[in-house]
């Protein structure tokens, strides 16, 4: 067919989520070692045109909704040649210690998450 298959979306999407943490200066190293995690919850995706192999595509990715324990982002996969959007996404995360038990996301975390991207 030479189109990106469907499941390989997810993966785009956590590369760009990964990448917008990193550049706060948050990673899922630093929360593990804390005994402390990030796991997705709930997955939205929209396709509305066809990426297809070797294209370039760009992942726009914004923090969308940000509570006590989940944070939501959003996301518009565009392919880079010609501006289309491919796609439009969403997750929502929540924080869990170890066990599994639900936590707060803390007002030093909440303040990291706002802050702007560092380079």
């Amino acid at each position: 067919m030479g189109v990106v298959h469907h499941s390989n979306y997810a993966h785009y999407l956590e590369h760009a989520r990964v990448e917008w943490l990193r550049r706060r200066g948050l990673t899922y190293a630093d929360w593990a070692a804390g005994g402390l995690h990030l796991p997705v919850v709930e997955l939205s995706i929209r396709y509305r045109a066809p990426a297809r192999f070797d294209d370039e595509l760009d992942v726009e990715t914004t923090l969308a909704e940000l509570r006590a324990a989940t944070v939501r982002f959003d996301y518009r996969i565009i392919r880079a040649g010609d501006g289309t959007l491919c796609t439009e996404a969403s997750t929502r995360l929540a924080r869990i210690d170890e066990d599994h038990g639900l936590r707060r996301i803390g007002q030093d975390l909440t303040a990291r998450l706002l802050c702007p991207e560092q380079r």
